[in-house]
Parts: structure tokens; C-alpha cells; sequence
């Protein structure tokens, strides 16, 4: 009887008999449910390592301080903070979400983690990539301030109040430069958990009621929820209820944008400065974001340009005369400083101290300071006032300021005396500031205002040191991505490259407004020595055609459509090619079927063969290849 001998085949190897079973055990195991608990890598945020730091003793806290400190120096890399937010090491939204899991560690340490999350905030990229991890950290940054804002505190802003008040700030001026742009449709359930933790704001808006930045804070936030309230598609909306919620840039945002544009691209003074008066014009008529967002585009040109700042000043005496709306409604600087509402004249007040901090140059600088009798700017060919930091102080000795005004004013003030007191070449501005601020001594909460003005310049310096030097900073990324997509270009812009065949085109003609001859209440600006520059104080300056937004509905149809008609088109290039090359082949079947026929005659009237030799021939060539 034949015996079938079976190879034995290790699977394993050549191992132990214990090592196999426990190999098979393993392979047959069942699978480990989702969500079970795993051992986390040395590189990644736990709950348990959190507790365990939270919980620690003293004693026990410096080698989870090491630990610490080594996963905040890996979420610094992949934020990017050095490199502008690019790079293949960086990853922005698993940044945040790492950074936020990471504040939730007590103590100094948390201060840390914060300023690295503001210095991310207000220096990465405005993608839509980052979006998810955007609601994540603005929903954990309202729930901070309510775990902060509780019990009431009598003394000033400790840092981790101040850096959770930027996070929360800047986490939602992103999200609606997120819904300008029309990025947010199709968010409906990061939109509805926002929405749900802004409710119920009350408690806090009493713990923040003395202190003014809580106060336009609360508001930045009901504002914002008011905005996402209209992008949720309604079930029983219509497509038109749809489109009318979409929400629209206002005109004074435009005229804005079209302003910081203008300076962007160096175009003439006359016609960017009309621009800059007719937002001034508008300023105030708008909503409470669209506002804020023009006094920050403002702040954004004054500390490049000095002629625009000087203009800025001089408007905020109220001397300008500015033209109101086509309904003959005017903005705030239609009058003067004093009897602006207190959210515009603080915003007007931050906006010196920015740029007192952060001018180009030093002529900028001292404008911020003191403007005074400012000879730029002429009205009637007359110079012009203007209000700087100092001029403002000599209002609130007079008694025209309300408390809050006052509260931004010193803070501002302070702020801006430890930043000069340390360069030995201002010691003179820095003896100015510290008279004004002994001015001030009688005001409510002083050395608590000054408090927080100490602790702020702290946290912004430290915030500084972690972002790389040439960065662009937030409002300088919104405004240039605004700009880009909504204000058409005023020029085209022309390569050196010359086509080899060029042919004559009509070039269109960009008529401007005319400029009439000076007349009464005509502004102008000295651009440059002996140089005058007419400007038009008008509200249509330049108008814009508002394109009308598709809804999400109507834009994901088209997108459908678009790549239906990609793929059909392909399909159809692919058969295209297919008969070609059919077409082809056929072709060369017949060129080589010619070619051995002809070079058959040739042979056969060479060889002189007779019919009757060519078929035995042939007969005997089938036979061959029969064989």
C-alpha cells in the first residue's frame, strides 16, 4: 500500500512548542472593541497623563514638567510657528486640538500652552482645513471663560483670563471671516453646538459688566451667533428664504477693502485716500462686526501709512466734512471724539496704541502720540487738528469722557509707557506718557487698570518672542484674502514676456471720477513737499456690482455637474483615442500587405517563374507549414 508522505510546513518558524501555541492564541483572539481603553504612545496627549499631572504633589510635578515640556516643544514645530504655518512637519488643526487638550493641565504650564495657541491663532493660514479644529477650540474657549469669570475678581486679570480672552477673540473673528467668504454652508452641526454654548452668557456679562473688554467681547460673541443663525438651511425655507439669509459684505467693508487695496498696490493717493474717506463716511451706519473688522483694517494701513493715519485723526475732531449715505445718514466721524458711542471710541483708542506700538517708522509713531495741529491735512487749504493719545487725555480733564473711554484710554497709556521706558532714545515720550497717566490717578480702578495693562504687555511680549519676525499677523491674511475676492483689480497687471505673435487689442479705458478745482470744504493732503493733493469726500467714489452668492444647494449641483461632465469627457476621449488607434493599426495592415505584394512581382519577374512553378511553389510552402 503506497504511503502519501506530508511536508511539514513551520508557519512560525522553528520555535518553541509554548511560543506557537501563544502565536496561535494571539491570531485567534477576538478583536479589540472600538473605544477601548489603549496604552497611549510617549509622543501623544492622554486623559490619564492630564489627571495624573493635575493631581500630582509637588514633589511628583517636576517629572511630569519635563514630560510636558517636551510635548509642547512638538506641538510648537507642528504648529509652524517659525516657518509661517508651512512646511511638511506642520499640521495646524491637529495642533490646536493637541494644544487644547494640553490647557487643561493646571498651573503655570497652562500659561504656556496658551501663548503658543494665541501665537498660532494669530499667525496660521485662513484654510478651510483648519475649520473643524477652529469650532473645537472656540467652544472650549467658552467654556473657559465661564470657568474663569466665576467667582468675581477684585483684583486685575490674572494672564490666564487675558490669553483666554485672545484665544476666544480670535477663534471667532476667524470664523466670521469664515462665513464672509460663504466656507461655513454645510457646517450645520459645528454651527448648532456653537450656537448652544454661547447661550446663557448672562452670569457672565455681570462678572465682566466693569471692565469694558469683557463687555465688547460678550457682544463679539452674540454678534457672531446671530450670523451663524442665518446659515442654518431652514427645513421649511425655500431656495429664495435660502438665498436671502446668505450674508453679504456691507458697503462700508467694501469701500474698505477697497482702500487697503489701493495702498496694497501703490495706486494713486488721490483716488486710495477718496476711497479711505468714504469708509469713514459709512463708519458707525453698520452692523457691530462689520464695524470692529473696518477699525482693524484701519489699524492695519495707519501703522504703514502715515498720510492715511493723519487723516484718521484728523476726522476723529469731527472738522472733515464727510457726506453721509444716499439716505443721508452719516458715521461717527461726522462729529467729534467726544460724543462718538463708547465701543467706537475705544476701538479708535486701541487703534493709536497699535499703531504707537507697532509704526513703521518713528514719524508714525509720534502721530499716534500727539497729533496736534497736523499740517498733512487741510480743509479749505487750511491745516487741520487731529487727535492723538495725549490730545485725547487733555478731553478727559475737561470731563468729556464716559468711564469706559476712560478705562481704555489708561490701559492704552500704560501699555504704551512700559513699552518706551526701556529705550533710552524715547526717555522724553516716556515722561510725557507717565504725566498723563498721573492725570488719571482720580479715575475709577486705576492701579487695577494698570494691573491688567502690565500683565497685557507681558503676555503680548512673550507672544511675540514664539512667532517668527516677517509672520502675518491675522487681520493682515483676512484683509488680503477679502480684498482678492471681492474688489475687482484696477489695473491689469503686465508680464515682460511678449508673445511671438502679437496681435492689436483694444485696451479698455479706465475712466476715474473727474477731480474738479478745489472748492469750499474740499480736503486735501500734502503728499509731498509743495505737492497738493486733492481728494473727493463723496460716498460714490467707486461702486461695486454685488455678484449674487449661489446657495450650497445650487453650488453642490454644480460641482456634481462639473464632474459628470469631467468624467463623460474622459470617457469620450478614451473611445476617441481607442478608434484611432484602430484606425491606425488597420492602415498599417494595409501598407505591409501592399509592400509584400509588390516585392512578390518583383521577385517573380526577377526569378522568371512561369505561373505553373509560382502555384507548385505555393502548394509546397502549405504543405510545409501543414507539417
Amino acid at each position: 500500500m503506497p504511503v502519501d508522505k506530508i511536508k511539514v510546513q513551520h508557519k512560525f518558524g522553528i520555535i518553541s512548542h509554548n511560543h506557537r501555541q501563544n502565536l496561535l492564541e494571539r491570531i485567534t483572539a477576538p478583536p479589540t472593541p472600538v473605544g477601548s481603553s489603549r496604552k497611549p504612545t510617549p509622543c501623544e496627549i492622554s486623559h490619564d497623563f492630564i489627571l495624573s499631572y493635575n493631581n500630582a504633589n509637588p514633589l511628583d510635578r517636576a517629572k511630569y514638567d519635563i514630560q510636558a515640556s517636551q510635548l509642547l516643544q512638538r506641538i510648537k514645530r507642528r504648529a509652524g510657528l517659525l516657518t509661517n504655518g508651512s512646511g511638511k512637519h506642520v499640521h495646524i488643526p491637529r495642533a490646536w486640538v493637541e494644544l487644547t487638550l494640553l490647557a487643561r493641565c493646571k498651573g503655570a504650564f497652562r500659561e504656556e500652552v496658551l501663548k503658543i495657541l494665541v501665537a498660532s491663532l494669530f499667525t496660521a493660514p485662513t484654510s478651510i482645513d483648519n475649520i473643524p479644529s477652529l469650532f473645537l477650540v472656540s467652544e472650549t474657549a467658552i467654556e473657559w471663560i465661564k470657568e474663569l469669570g466665576n467667582p468675581v475678581p477684585e483684583t486685575a486679570w490674572s494672564n490666564t483670563q487675558i490669553l483666554t480672552y485672545w484665544v476666544t477673540e480670535l477663534c471667532f473673528w476667524r470664523i466670521y471671516y469664515h462665513s464672509l467668504l460663504h466656507n461655513l454652508q454645510g457646517c450645520d452641526s459645528f454651527l448648532s453646538d456653537l450656537s448652544w454654548h454661547i447661550e446663557n452668557l448672562d452670569f457672565i456679562r455681570k462678572v465682566y459688566a466693569k471692565y469694558p473688554d469683557g463687555e465688547l467681547l460678550l457682544r463679539q460673541l452674540e454678534s457672531t451667533k446671530s450670523v451663524i443663525s442665518k446659515i442654518f438651511p431652514k427645513k421649511d425655507s425655500s431656495e429664495k428664504d435660502e438665498e436671502e439669509n446668505v450674508n453679504i459684505l456691507s458697503a462700508g467693508l467694501m469701500h474698505g477693502l477697497d482702500f487697503y487695496q489701493s495702498v496694497r498696490n501703490c495706486s494713486d493717493p488721490a483716488v486710495s485716500l477718496s476711497a479711505l474717506l468714504t469708509t469713514l463716511s459709512l463708519l458707525g451706519t453698520e452692523s457691530y462686526l462689520n464695524t470692529a473688522l473696518v477699525m482693524r483694517l484701519l489699524t492695519t494701513i495707519s501703522c504703514k501709512n502715515y498720510l492715511a493715519l493723519q487723516i484718521l485723526q484728523a476726522a476723529s475732531t469731527g472738522t472733515l466734512p464727510l457726506q453721509g449715505n444716499e439716505n443721508g445718514k452719516g458715521g461717527v466721524f461726522r462729529t467729534s471724539f467726544q460724543n462718538w458711542d463708547w465701543i467706537v471710541a475705544s476701538d479708535f483708542i486701541n487703534l493709536l496704541v497699535h499703531v504707537a506700538l507697532n509704526g513703521d517708522t518713528s514719524e508714525i509713531q509720534k502721530s499716534a502720540l500727539k497729533a496736534g495741529e497736523m499740517l498733512s491735512v487741510r480743509v479749505d487749504s487750511a491745516p487741520v487738528q487731529g487727535y492723538g493719545l495725549l490730545d485725547l487725555v487733555a478731553l478727559n480733564t475737561a470731563g468729556l469722557l464716559s468711564p469706559a473711554v476712560q478705562y481704555t484710554l489708561q490701559q492704552g497709556l500704560a501699555r504704551v509707557h512700559i513699552h518706551v521706558k526701556s529705550n533710552p532714545l524715547r526717555k522724553s515720550a516716556a515722561h510725557m506718557i507717565w504725566s498723563a497717566l498721573q492725570t488719571m490717578k482720580n479715575c475709577a480702578g486705576h492701579r487695577i487698570v494698570v494691573g491688567i495693562a502690565q500683565r497685557k504687555a507681558e503676555c503680548s511680549q512673550s507672544i511675540q518672542s514664539e512667532v517668527e519676525g516677517n509672520s502675518k499677523f491675522l487681520f493682515e491674511l483676512i484683509f488680503e484674502s477679502l480684498s482678492e475676492h471681492y474688489i475687482p483689480q484696477r489695473t491689469s497687471v503686465s508680464t515682460n514676456q511678449t508673445p511671438r505673435n502679437p496681435k492689436p487689442k483694444t485696451i479698455p479705458k479706465i475712466v476715474q471720477p473727474p477731480f474738479k478745482s478745489p472748492d469750499p470744504n474740499k480736503i486735501s493732503v500734502v503728499s509731498k513737499p509743495g505737492s497738493v493733493t486733492h481728494l473727493t469726500n463723496s460716498s460714490f467714489v467707486r461702486s461695486f456690482n454685488y455678484q449674487k452668492q449661489e446657495t450650497y444647494v445650487n453650488r453642490n449641483n454644480r460641482i456634481l455637474r462639473d464632474v459628470v461632465a469631467d468624467q463623460w469627457y474622459k470617457e469620450l476621449m478614451d473611445v476617441f483615442r481607442a478608434s484611432e488607434r484602430a484606425q491606425q493599426t488597420v492602415a498599417e495592415c494595409e501598407e505591409i500587405s501592399a509592400a509584400e505584394k509588390t516585392h512578390a512581382e518583383l521577385f517573380v519577374d526577377e526569378m522568371n517563374l512561369s505561373e505553373s512553378e509560382v502555384c507548385a511553389v505555393m502548394n509546397q510552402l502549405v504543405v510545409d507549414q501543414s507539417r
